[in-house]
């Protein structure tokens, strides 16, 4: 197990991670970073600004007994941002919340670092968040226009999101922004006709 204490630290040996893989027969070969979890300085983990997860205050106290109880069983899901100097968090910001002095008062918390972009982060935070069922639907929208402004299309959108191409379409609408239908296909359903009266 490797701890980091500095981001210096972190840079020194980041090439040394090794990226293990496991072959799927239908999709070849799939990651498995939970095969190289390090230890960090609490300090140097910072929250997304996508998230659309929230999280009771009574299932926040479960989680914190299931973690006394059980121990830290998943490691929190993070990016290095070079521009921050920070690892990002994609998955677990209640797991690092409750790692931090309110709460368990941890020195290090498990992570995982996966070398995602903005696009592939976000949709792999709504993955994470619907895969457990928690995920809050109606802030679906934010993501929708945050990844449209990325680049995707609206297909691509609903296949990473694990959405129909309709409610792709209806959480644009709903996000109130005219730019993300700028290069959609428009048609009058009607016509004005002058009135022979």
């Amino acid at each position: 197990m490797t701890r980091v204490d500095t981001i210096e630290g972190f840079l020194q040996m980041r090439d040394t991670l090794a990226a293990e893989t496991i072959h799927s027969r239908s999709d070849g070969d799939v990651a498995v970073p939970c095969m190289a979890v390090l230890l960090v300085r609490r300090h140097l983990l910072e929250a997304n600004d996508y998230n659309p997860n929230e999280v009771p205050g009574d299932k926040l106290e479960l989680l914190r007994r299931s973690i006394v109880d059980n121990g830290f069983c998943f490691p929190i899901v993070t990016i290095f941002d070079a521009d921050r100097a920070k690892f990002v968090i994609v998955d677990g910001f209640h797991r690092a919340l409750l790692g931090g002095e309110q709460w368990l008062d941890f020195d290090y918390l498990p992570i995982v670092v996966l070398d995602h972009g903005m696009t592939r982060r976000m949709a792999a935070t709504v993955q994470f968040n619907k895969a457990r069922g928690v995920h809050q639907v109606d802030l679906d929208a934010e993501i929708v226009r945050k990844l449209l402004e990325q680049g995707l299309s609206e297909d691509e959108v609903a296949t990473r999101l694990g959405l129909e191409s309709e409610a792709v379409h209806r959480y644009k609408q709903l996000t109130g922004v005219a730019t993300l239908f700028r290069n959609a296909d428009y048609s009058m359903a009607w016509e004005m006709a002058e009135d022979g009266t």
